[in-house]
């Protein structure tokens, strides 16, 4: 019996050790389950709070941006003073392009050795005062671009030219248009213009001056109609020639900004267009028409990307019997780094 009972009581002292063991494993997942539970807890109470301090950042920044947004109208405010007292709304606006490329024997261009460049400088500039009884709008376009090219053919002797040496755009577009107002919206008005070129002034080129009405439908747009209107003209097609003649002038300018995801984005054009009364038969007709229009996007403090495009019809200008045909368009286009202020 003696051994049976000392079984019995191993058996006992076993069991309780096991059930110590398992009682102690209890608590340490018991632990950690609580420790689990407290840092959830923290976080949250954390995560919270973080809530509370964004939402309370966020609502000071509103704050900030309620009172730039203030100051920034009332300095718009102080400048629409100085322009209702000085008179004068002034506007410079300039785009450049320029690019380079150089290749040292590469056989796949079509010249192996050859080096380009190009460089455009456009610069459009306005002058205006509008008052209660008159207006007084200046503009000036100017566009200037040269181009480069220099080939190297191996054996052969290398000729030195000089830098941009071939241009390949070239305007001078300037405006004057005065009125007296007889409402808000009409004025009675005289314009002068001049449309022609810095490097061959006059030839090509034309002049006008004109009197007759203007319409102003919305702020930034003036639609001068001038029925009596005396056009000058000079041509470089062979000796040099002119040609005058009155006749009706038609003249729009609309400039105009505004914001686009953030940036300020600028629109000028110029429509302009003369039509004869007149037109003796075997001449070349003096009917014309330009339009230039420049569209900028201002990416940072002023600078952007300027993109500027012109279209023209002047038969006096391109037209010669039996060589070029009638009604020839004039195109360009360019598109560079632009600043404005």
């Amino acid at each position: 019996m003696l051994p049976i009972t000392n079984c019995m009581s191993s058996f006992r002292i076993s069991c309780s050790i096991i059930l110590d063991q398992i009682k102690s494993e209890n608590k340490k997942i018991q632990l950690l389950l609580l420790l689990v539970l407290t840092a959830s807890i923290i976080s949250a109470q954390t995560i919270d709070e973080l809530r509370v301090i964004k939402a309370a950042k966020a609502a000071e920044a509103a704050d900030f941006q309620s009172k730039a947004d203030a100051v920034k109208g009332e300095i718009a405010g102080i400048d629409a003073q100085i322009t209702e007292l000085t008179g004068w709304t002034i506007s410079l606006n300039g785009t450049m392009t320029f690019d380079f490329a150089n290749s040292d024997m590469w056989q796949a261009n079509p010249n192996p050795n050859a080096a380009s460049s190009s460089l455009g400088l456009v610069v459009m500039a306005t002058a205006n005062k509008d008052q209660a009884k008159y207006f007084w709008y200046n503009k000036g376009i100017f566009q200037k671009a040269w181009q480069d090219v220099d080939i190297t053919i191996p054996g052969a002797t290398e000729e030195d030219d000089d830098l941009f040496d071939q241009g390949t755009v070239d305007i001078i577009n300037i405006s004057s248009l005065a009125g007296f107002k007889l409402s808000p919206k009409l004025a009675l008005s005289t314009l002068g213009e001049l449309n022609t070129s810095l490097g061959n002034f006059l030839e090509p080129g034309t002049a006008d001056l004109g009197i007759g009405a203007t319409w102003l439908p919305i702020k930034g747009m003036a639609v001068v109609i001038h029925p009596l209107n005396y056009h000058m003209a000079w041509n470089n097609l062979g000796d040099l020639q002119s040609d005058r003649a009155l006749g009706a002038k038609i003249r729009v300018d609309y400039g105009r900004s505004f914001m686009v995801m953030g940036g300020k984005v600028g629109w000028s054009t110029t429509f302009t267009s003369y039509q004869p009364y007149s037109n003796p038969e075997g001449s070349v007709t003096l009917q014309e028409y330009t339009w230039l229009s420049a569209l900028n996007f201002e990416v940072w403090r002023g600078i952007g990307l300027g993109i500027i495009f012109g279209l023209r019809q002047a038969d006096l200008e391109t037209f010669r019997e039996g060589i070029t045909e009638e009604g020839v368009v004039q195109k360009f286009y360019q598109v560079g780094l632009n600043y404005g202020f």
